[in-house]
């Protein structure tokens, strides 16, 4: 079924914020903040960290000094900024606010006298080294892990369908964000066609037990405590093409929204879908305005989106991936939306999932993770089939089909998240070829085409990432980063110049890595724990890379200022 909804009374629902949030067109006439940063001794520092904060505007920028520790930070929307060093294991306090107003530059000299904050190990947010995570995979539950007791049982079951049930004992949350975590799962359950629930009965022993055991304050656990913000920041000064960048976020005024995917449309707006928020938010890169979109109601409430994807002809396609198991789409210019209500009919795949793309032949493509299927949407008939994965069934358990990438054979190659194998499924048939990866504890993520066709895939685990030859027999060969355990989640390619930029999720960069020279170049981003999983290249403007960060709550981008030719 199909359905029409255009939204332009509820246009951007945001915009009563917009008095606090979004600037008016004079903030396109943007100010300027310069100076020089010195170490304790009084020398310049090149290839420092500057980092400059409008708290009005929930803005950060970062930017690295240059010859004789001069720094120069362009295109700041007027309002209020505070600005702080970080540079070769020491840092300075943030200064007094300094007005910037339109068309002026102010200045603000910095000395790093305060030792750097404790290196933080590269891990998943809000876990130690070695401890896994996230949807779709990581680390295997241990039962030891687990005090005995009513509800043990259930943990351990119900709760790995979508995630392993580790993933319990390194969430980080209090007793409400826990309830709203219960409640949020058997939601998931009710999109998904598997046949999972939690009885009312059975929801209140699972939670009693997670609160007894796993809930900050009560089980004997200290809350969870953030980390400081410089202590994913290298200890050494950047050098070379690592400083020619400009890093810019904005945190989301709603709190645990949890912008888990990004997208770039045609105009070169960001845009992520919020998992918790159950919104659009647009941030505008010309105004560094943001505002939020609503999606027409649902039968259900809870509205859960994910699996954001820019298409051609200005549609984001997305999904409310909770018990009202819709696709949508939303035209960028026009402001209408499109539903798509997944049939009852398909026996295999519910709503649970985060990645979809749209094939050429008009097609779109989703991964049911918890699900074991591929789905495929015909938007000309709005039929909805599933695709089992082989190797899940054979498993008798999900493989958690994941990230996807349409090649230039056309096929949709999929990461099977939790079998360190990745399937070519047939955009006809759905027929599917599955293909073992040479890495052992993968973990295969996102990815994306290259300008040649070739399959890139990010390997999380391994941290690693995978490049398939589609013209050399699927061959596969295997690239590592500088920096191990840098939690390559998902890869995003620029199509003009052929250079492939990689999220490394554990430890706060973004990479580019050119396949020609096998260069890599790191980019630190401006606060520990942004938890960007996701990154997009604007290929309009390839210099820069959009992400948003699904537990920092937050949405930004980098932008580099050359470009390897």
């Amino acid at each position: 079924m199909v359905t029409k909804y255009t939204m332009r009374a509820a246009l951007l629902a945001a915009v009563a914020m917009a008095g606090i949030y979004a600037p008016s067109l004079m903030a396109q006439n943007t100010g300027a903040v310069q100076g020089v940063v010195k170490s304790a001794a009084g020398e310049p520092l090149a290839g420092a960290f500057v980092k400059l904060k409008n708290a009005d505007r929930r803005l950060t920028f970062m930017v690295i000094t240059q010859a004789q520790g001069r720094y120069t930070a362009k295109n700041l929307p007027p309002g209020k900024y505070a600005v702080q060093g970080v540079g070769n294991g020491f840092q300075s306090d943030w200064s007094a606010g300094t007005d910037v107003a339109a068309a002026k530059a102010a200045t603000v000299d910095i000395a790093l006298t305060l030792p750097q904050a404790p290196a933080l190990p590269n891990a998943w947010p809000g876990r130690q080294p070695g401890m896994g995570g996230g949807e779709g995979g990581g680390a295997a539950a241990n039962p030891a892990d687990f005090p005995d007791g009513p509800g043990k049982e259930l943990a351990l079951t119900k709760c790995s369908a979508c995630h392993p049930a580790s993933r319990i004992v390194g969430f980080q949350a209090d007793r409400q964000r826990w309830e709203e975590t219960m409640e949020d799962m058997r939601l998931y359950m009710q999109g998904s066609t598997l046949g999972l629930s939690l009885s009312d009965g059975e929801n209140k022993i699972l939670t009693d037990y997670i609160l007894k055991n796993f809930s900050e304050g009560e089980s004997g656990r200290m809350p969870a405590k953030k980390p400081d913000a410089n202590s994913r920041l290298p200890r050494k000064l950047l050098t070379g093409s690592a400083t020619q960048y400009v890093a810019v976020e904005m945190e989301i005024p709603t709190a645990n929204t949890e912008p888990h995917e990004v997208t770039v449309d045609s105009d070169g707006n960001g845009w992520a879908s919020q998992r918790r928020g159950g919104k659009l938010g647009k941030l505008d890169p010309k105004t560094l305005a943001y505002t939020e979109v609503a999606p027409p109601p649902a039968k259900s409430k809870s509205v859960q989106l994910n699996a954001i994807w820019a298409g051609p002809n200005n549609k984001l396609w997305f999904m409310d991936v909770g018990p009202n198991r819709r696709w949508l789409t939303y035209d960028t210019r026009s402001r209408e939306f499109n539903t798509y209500n997944m049939t009852t009919k398909l026996k295999s795949g519910g709503a649970g999932g985060n990645t979809m793309r749209q094939h050429p032949n008009g097609t779109v493509w989703f991964n049911a993770i918890g699900n074991n299927t591929v789905i495929r949407l015909d938007p000309k008939t709005g039929e909805f089939t599933g695709f089992p994965v082989p190797a899940g069934v054979k498993a008798g358990k999900s493989a958690s089909p994941y990230g996807m990438v349409i090649a230039g054979d056309g096929g949709i190659w999929v990461a099977l998240n939790s079998m360190d194998k990745l399937a070519r499924v047939d955009p006809i048939t759905g027929a599917m070829q599955e293909f073992d990866i040479p890495v052992k504890g993968a973990v295969p993520r996102k990815g994306g085409p290259d300008a040649e066709g070739n399959v890139w895939m990010g390997l999380h685990g391994a941290g690693k990432i995978l490049k398939v030859d589609i013209k050399n027999n699927n061959k596969m060969t295997v690239y590592s980063p500088p920096t191990e355990d840098s939690g390559t989640y998902s890869i995003s390619v620029d199509m003009k110049h052929n250079l492939v930029w990689v999220a490394q999720q554990h430890s706060d960069m973004i990479a580019r890595f050119d396949p020609k020279t096998e260069v890599w170049t790191e980019f630190p981003l401006a606060n520990a724990e942004e938890d960007h999983r996701r990154i997009e290249v604007d290929q309009n403007n390839p210099n820069r890379i959009w992400w948003s960060g699904n537990t920092s709550n937050r949405i930004g981008y980098i932008e580099v200022l050359d470009t390897p030719q």
